[in-house]
């Protein structure tokens, strides 16, 4: 079984990934209303809130089915910034489970 569908498989996984979805959310939401005051960059700063809570929204409102296939549409259509992605999103996870 391929590793989308045993994610579509595991609906019980949802309800973690909202949350931690609405953390980073709020996480990221935060950091970049600061560094938008700091920087004077308040334009870019709303567009990319905006994103992150239209992510938010999709991955509330789909099953996981649906975000596996969109997820796996995705990477055939664009290799090169779902490359992108995976490495940054695996030093985030790395930073964050690393021990202080």
């Amino acid at each position: 079984m391929r590793y989308h569908e045993r994610m579509a498989a595991d609906e019980t996984a949802l309800p973690r990934i909202e949350e931690e979805l609405e953390r980073s959310r709020q996480s990221a939401g935060l950091l970049l209303d600061s560094l938008a005051q700091k920087l004077g960059i308040d334009r870019a700063a709303h567009n990319a809130r905006n994103r992150i809570e239209r992510a938010a929204s999709y991955v509330h409102s789909h099953s996981m089915k649906d975000l596996a296939t969109g997820i796996g549409r995705f990477v055939r259509q664009r290799p090169g910034p779902s490359l992108c992605i995976a490495v940054a999103a695996g030093y985030l996870v790395g930073r964050a489970l690393r021990p202080r």
